[in-house]
């Protein structure tokens, strides 16, 4: 969409460009693959330009916009593409893409370790213009299939704001030049910068950032946290916990907040565990305060990443999910911009797609499935303490128990305990129970917009013989932290917060060559026996890449007027980067899990 301006403003606007030689405006524009061919211009801008081609991007299948590059750079324009292997995973297309322009001798430079590279850019030199998205290079991403019904949501911004394309171009050559990425092909010569040092315009959010208050969830919570009339948000990916706390904090005061949303982000497969299973517990949430949500209906995948505040006309839109690796990890790139035109634009397709009865469709809460009952088993013999265990399942959130003899009574209500998903069981601990008695029990789950799923009964008799169980072994949870099951824990040395790096750059213990970071945890109900080793405690890790590694503890150590330990350990050093799922187990018992993240 071309901003309109009037005919008057317009010839001034000219008579003034040609005395003042200001930058013309006609290419800040807008596209919506919904219903909009947005390849033909961007292949257009590619065959016209003449200076250089720089091109950023996590995935591409794209082969006619590589082609077109390929020529230009055979032509003699100056290429330089950095690019994410590790994308072949999600983009099958990917890897043959990456291969060709290898194959043309175009230098390649992709991202180490630390966080995707998660951009969707193309810095077009001699037209003065940058072209970014919150889409990927796909055909879906560019155009729709079949218009309204068939397309990936989101939009491609066209600018020649002198401010945000050379912008770009300073940040392009910082990860051009920076020693966070390698060489893929075609480099011989040192690497240098190709463009003049230009300040960042404060709109733009490129991301990893040392400024920690560049970190896109602190900036933008600040601004949530400033609302005061609307809220209205297209978001594919929602698993952090602190910035849905901010817009549960804008209902709190009153602000009406929408939500669109993608229904293959609140239900998919068993191969996605840990912080994901972060995303339906937090839409759940949002829909019982009462955002409201409509869910993606068309064929499409909404893969938009837009905010839109109406007290003052602020839009933020990138590439920028509402996830921790979104937020200060990967390579992204994100707009606060309160240019009207754009702001309006954004109201515009965002109420269509609201008002659509054939794109989206009113959220209608899922129930979690039934949870499986594990000890005491049916039928079988328990102590006058009995530790009710079982597992609640992929969606549950939290649990109702019942328990009694004849007739079944609530003994706890809203129960959080264990973690989210399989990976660890559920439980509670009832007293107190008459030798000789049968008792039964039965166990609700439940999700946060309060859907349930009944777990079966199950029985069992008391006997005064079996020992009394010990309270179950519990990994202590951060509830400040950015997903539901972030793991309480520090840096053992320089006692920070995670994301924690494989290899400590400090030796403040003298370690020497053993500088792999120690981590600290928190557990309760663990206690080493009289002449007992550390070593007999292990904390099992899985990584990004589902890597197990099982390490023996090297600390274990009361917390003084506490009823936990710390439980130091060293981080494997060949763990992968980005989010580790972690297990405390000793003396045949094994904690709940929950997760910390890793850089390199």
């Amino acid at each position: 969409m071309i901003r309109p301006i009037s005919v008057m403003r317009s010839f001034w606007l000219i008579f003034a460009c040609i005395l003042l030689t200001c930058p013309s405006q006609a290419q800040e524009r807008l596209c919506d693959p919904s219903f909009e061919d947005c390849y033909t211009p961007l292949l257009k801008a590619v065959q016209a330009e003449t200076v250089g081609i720089d091109f950023a991007f996590y995935g591409i299948e794209l082969p006619g916009l590589a082609d077109t590059i390929i020529r230009r750079h055979l032509a003699g324009v100056p290429v330089r593409i950095t690019v994410e292997p590790r994308a072949n995973l999600k983009f099958p297309g990917n890897q043959a893409i990456l291969d060709q322009f290898k194959a043309a001798g175009i230098p390649m430079r992709y991202k180490l370790a630390d966080g995707i590279l998660h951009s969707k850019m193309l810095l077009l030199a001699g037209q003065n213009r940058v072209v970014f998205s919150s889409s990927n290079f796909g055909d879906g991403d560019v155009r729709p299939y079949d218009p309204y019904i068939n397309y990936v949501d989101g939009a491609w911004y066209f600018s020649d704001d002198f401010a945000l394309v050379n912008s770009f171009k300073t940040r392009y050559d910082d990860i051009w030049t920076s020693t966070t990425y390698g060489n893929y092909a075609n480099i011989a010569a040192p690497l240098t910068r190709r463009y003049q040092n230009y300040p960042i315009d404060p709109a733009i959010n490129f991301l990893p950032n040392h400024d920690l208050a560049e970190d896109y969830s602190t900036r933008t919570i600040a601004q949530i946290d400033q609302e005061n009339q609307r809220i209205d948000l297209t978001m594919y990916r929602i698993t952090d916990v602190r910035i849905c706390d901010a817009l549960l904090r804008a209902l709190a005061r009153g602000v009406p907040v929408r939500l669109l949303a993608e229904p293959d982000e609140y239900r998919f497969s068993a191969s996605r565990l840990g912080a994901e299973l972060t995303g339906p517990y937090n839409i759940d949430r949002l829909f019982a305060a009462g955002v409201q949500i409509r869910m993606r209906k068309h064929l499409g995948l909404n893969h938009q990443k837009s905010v839109l505040l109406y007290g003052r006309g602020l839009t933020i839109f990138g590439s920028s999910n509402w996830s921790s690796p979104s937020f200060n990890y990967q390579e992204e790139h994100n707009y606060f911009t309160n240019k009207t035109w754009f702001f309006q634009w954004f109201v515009d397709q965002f109420n269509r797609k609201w008002n659509s009865a054939s794109e989206y469709e009113p959220f209608v809460p899922l129930a979690p499935t039934a949870p499986v009952n594990l000890a005491p088993a049916n039928a079988t013999t328990a102590g006058q303490s009995a530790l009710l265990s079982w597992e609640g399942g992929r969606w549950a959130h939290k649990y109702d128990v019942y328990f009694g003899q004849s007739t079944l009574n609530l003994i706890a209500s809203d129960l959080i305990t264990g973690a989210l998903g399989p990976d660890s069981s559920e439980s509670y601990l009832v007293s107190g129970l008459q030798n000789g008695v049968s008792y039964c029990w039965r166990v609700v789950g439940k999700t946060m917009a309060n859907q349930t799923a009944v777990g079966p009964t199950s029985c069992f008799t008391v006997s005064s013989t079996v020992p009394t169980p010990s309270e179950p072994m519990q990994l202590l949870l951060d509830a400040t932290g950015p997903a539901v099951d972030q793991v309480a824990s520090l840096d053992s040395l320089q006692f920070l917060r995670d994301p924690f790096r494989i290899v400590n750059g400090t030796d403040l213990l003298g370690q020497g060559s053993d500088r792999n970071t120690r981590v600290i945890v928190f557990v309760r109900n663990l206690q080493l026996a009289q002449g007992e080793t550390a070593s007999s405690v292990v904390v099992k890790l899985v990584d990004a890449n589902n890597q197990s590694f099982e390490v023996a503890a090297e600390v274990v150590r009361a917390v003084p007027n506490t009823d936990f330990v710390q439980v130091i350990f060293r981080l494997p050093g060949s763990l992968a980067v980005g989010r580790c799922a972690v297990t405390v187990k000793a003396h045949g018992q094994t904690s709940n899990t929950g997760g910390i993240r890793v850089r390199n």
